[in-house]
């Protein structure tokens, strides 16, 4: 049986990985946690496979890594922000540089025969009114994505140099139950939940004109466990829908499903100081190897409602 680590096994994507390869048969699997234990994960993995651990800590990296000698490692963990990363640039910056050093080196010194999955993200390509395949051109727009520009470059360059079984995927937008506020689906359905229980009168929104591809996490982690085993290795993948819609379209059917009216207002301070006005993936390259969606827009965000409503 592999041994599988997932970095930041705890946040909300690996949270939905865990459950799929545990879907899969797989039983060896460890996490690592930066502050969050993970009140879901803990119920699904062992105690002792769940490990604080803060990345950017290369001795500590290296001592797990010589623990638990993975096959496997998944690594999503960095400082997830977009949308306040310009206030925290230098923390951003600084943490994801680091830990993607930290893991790498480690890796190529403990572990040099295992296999990567860098989540990377869509954020850091340039924007256009195409679809965007992995041939296009970056121009990251945020200090978060420059972030996982740098630590997409920094796999490229250890997969060429030091000959390490890296898989590289940038994620598109994807949502699901469990998602933390500060995105924007989690956002509404959170503020709509708060409206059907009396505790908030109206919904602030930003920007609503940006046109983004939507996924469900369910179908995004099937298509990590995909590029795991039959990605092709030194080469990087572009996961999402091809499918394009308008944020008020995410509004508007978010609004349909509640349970009541929702009073809807603008508010400046939402939006972004730059916001990419098209970002659409070409999945052309992850179609071949046999990916595909499983769950359609309006089940996934009856889901993201319900959690929000029972959270409350």
């Amino acid at each position: 049986m592999k041994k599988i680590l997932i970095t930041g096994g705890t946040g909300f994507a690996a949270s939905h990985l865990v459950e799929a390869l545990i879907e899969h048969g797989e039983t060896e699997i460890h996490l690592t946690a930066y502050k969050d234990r993970g009140s879901y994960v803990k119920n699904l993995i062992k105690s002792d496979h769940i490990h604080e651990l803060n990345l950017t800590d290369f001795q500590a990296t290296q001592e797990l890594l010589e623990q638990i000698k993975p096959d496997q490692i998944y690594h999503l963990a960095s400082i997830a922000t977009v949308g306040n990363s310009f206030e925290k640039a230098q923390f951003v910056m600084e943490m994801n540089l680091n830990l993607q050093l930290s893991l790498l080196e480690a890796m190529a010194q403990i572990v040099p025969n295992a296999r990567l999955l860098h989540v990377s993200t869509a954020l850091i390509y340039q924007a256009s009114t195409d679809k965007i395949n992995e041939s296009s051109a970056f121009g990251p727009d945020n200090p978060y994505a420059l972030s996982k520009l740098t630590q997409d470059l920094l796999c490229e360059n250890y997969s060429k140099n030091y000959q390490l079984d890296i898989v590289r995927v940038r994620p598109f937008n994807h949502i699901g139950e469990r998602q933390t506020l500060g995105f924007v689906v989690a956002d509404w359905a959170c503020g709509i939940a708060k409206i059907e229980k009396g505790l908030e009168k109206e919904l602030s929104v930003g920007n609503l004109e940006s046109i983004r591809d939507f996924s469900d996490v369910k179908d995004i982690v099937q298509g990590y466990i995909l590029l795991m085993n039959q990605g092709k290795s030194g080469e990087v993948y572009n996961l999402g829908s091809g499918k394009g819609i308008k944020i008020k379209e995410i509004l508007d059917q978010l609004i349909k499903q509640a349970n009541c009216p929702i009073p809807v207002v603008s508010d400046q301070s939402k939006i972004r100081p730059v916001d990419l006005p098209y970002l659409v993936c070409d999945n052309e390259k992850i179609k071949q190897l046999g990916w595909q969606q499983h769950h359609q827009l309006a089940e996934t965000l009856g889901r993201v409602l319900e959690y929000w409503r029972e959270s409350l």
